[in-house]
Formats: structure tokens, C-alpha cells, sequence
């Protein structure tokens, strides 16, 4: 099989780049990867790392801080448990504010209430 040319490559990485950013896992990316340019495992990693390379660099570039980072993941949990109730899912209701809990502490069972009470 040819080398990909480095054009075909950023092509590659913008679009795992997206798939990630879309919620995509790893392994799902990996697949596609395979699938859709039948590139070997390792290569497909190799892409992929190299599309989290670039998410986090366009983050440092941006100077997100983590007051903004909560504010963006309390929203896209809001969102998916809103869409979750319009499709009738409550086990993905629950999912999200499950992770809501987790990452505000807001239940009964959340660490820092618990160790405030103990």
C-alpha cells in the first residue's frame, strides 16, 4: 500500500480530530480508522494521537481555564440529559446527572459533603 501523503495525513487527523470532539471513543475512532482507510492498528493510533495532540494545543492556544471547561461540561450534561427526556431514555437521565453529581458533589453521597459530615 502507498505512504499517505502529509495533506492526506492532516485530512485524516482533522477528521479523527471531529469524531473526538463528538464524543467518539478511542477505540471507535481506531475503527474507523481501519475501516475506512484500512490502515493498520498502529497507524491508526499514530493518527489518533496525533488529533489529541491538536485538541489540546488549540485548547493551550486558547487559554481555556477551568471555571470555563465546568461551565462548558455542565451545559453539554444539561443538553444530553434534555435530549435523553425528549427521546423518553431515562437511563440516560440519570447517566448525566449521575456525572453532574460527580463533578459538582451535589448528592448525599458526594465526597465532599460526606467528609464535611464526618
Amino acid at each position: 500500500m502507498a505512504r499517505a501523503t502529509a495533506a492526506t495525513i492532516a485530512e485524516r487527523v482533522e477528521i479523527l480530530q471531529q469524531k473526538i470532539l463528538e464524543g467518539a471513543s478511542n477505540t471507535v475512532c481506531i475503527a474507523y480508522a481501519r475501516r475506512e482507510w484500512g490502515v493498520s492498528r498502529a497507524q491508526g493510533y499514530r493518527l489518533l494521537k496525533r488529533a489529541w495532540q491538536q485538541i489540546a494545543e488549540d485548547v493551550d492556544r486558547v487559554g481555556i481555564d477551568r471555571r470555563e471547561m465546568l461551565s462548558w461540561a455542565i451545559h453539554q450534561l444539561q443538553s444530553a440529559a434534555g435530549l435523553a427526556l425528549s427521546q423518553k431514555n431515562p437511563g440516560a437521565v440519570v447517566g448525566a446527572i449521575r456525572e453532574m453529581d460527580a463533578l459538582l458533589g451535589l448528592g448525599a453521597s458526594s465526597n465532599v459533603r460526606s467528609q464535611r459530615w464526618r
